[in-house]
């Protein structure tokens, strides 16, 4: 009998210990502040499943997390170095920015005013690839291409710039050469928006050349 629970003893003995499992908890921790260290500011994470670090043995080392792919969607790899495992866990970073939308319904060929359009804070992912405005005093004066509903981002391909200046209309033309500005009164023999290229009359010799329109006026840059 004595001996019986010798051997007994010495098998119960020999049993190894079943492992902690890994705390899906501290997998997440490590996870988020990993992503949080190299996402956007102002950017919200959401993670994915990670209940299949329970199943993983405690790790008895740091975790050390790598995180790969293009917001909005990327992947984190939590690696335990003892005992070796990887778990393998989603994440959805999703930036905001604050831009331009329609206040309220516009309708195409409307001019803006400040009461049309306003800011706020809209996901990235919304207009990613796409020009947007981020300042609504840019776009006052201008007039809409097409309608736009209310809560709609604002983007070029809807907007037409504002008028700055008239066919006809006397203006004066900043003429730079090298790092001297001059200033020339000209006449319009066209109608141009920010960023045209239109042709001006000097009224004292009836000679023509083109200036382009800035938010500052027409530019004529000579080069030397």
């Amino acid at each position: 009998m004595r001996r019986l629970s010798a051997i007994l003893g010495a098998l119960l003995l020999a049993t190894p210990a079943v492992a902690a499992p890994q705390s899906p908890q501290a997998v997440a921790q490590a996870i988020t502040q990993a992503a949080q260290a190299i996402a956007p500011p102002g950017a919200s994470l959401t993670l994915g499943p990670v209940a299949g670090a329970q199943y993983m043995q405690a790790c008895t080392l740091p975790l050390s997390v790598s995180i790969s792919g293009t917001a909005p969607y990327e992947q984190a790899a939590a690696h335990c170095p003892s005992p070796a495992w990887t778990l393998y866990v989603t994440v959805t970073v999703a930036q905001t920015e604050n831009v331009v939308i329609a206040a309220r319904p516009i309708a195409a060929g409307q001019t803006l005013g400040r009461g049309d359009i306003t800011l706020a804070r809209e996901p990235v992912s919304l207009y990613a690839g796409r020009q947007v405005y981020y300042d609504p005093a840019q776009l006052l004066g201008a007039s809409a291409i097409m309608s736009v509903s209310a809560g709609g981002i604002l983007n070029p391909a809807d907007i037409a710039e504002p008028v700055m200046v008239k066919s006809g209309q006397t203006v004066a033309v900043q003429v730079i050469s090298g790092g001297v500005t001059l200033s020339l009164n000209a006449v319009a023999t066209e109608t141009g928006r920010i960023g045209d290229t239109i042709l001006f009359t000097n009224p004292s010799s009836g000679r023509r050349f083109s200036a382009q329109i800035t938010a500052t006026g027409p530019v004529l840059n000579l080069q030397p």
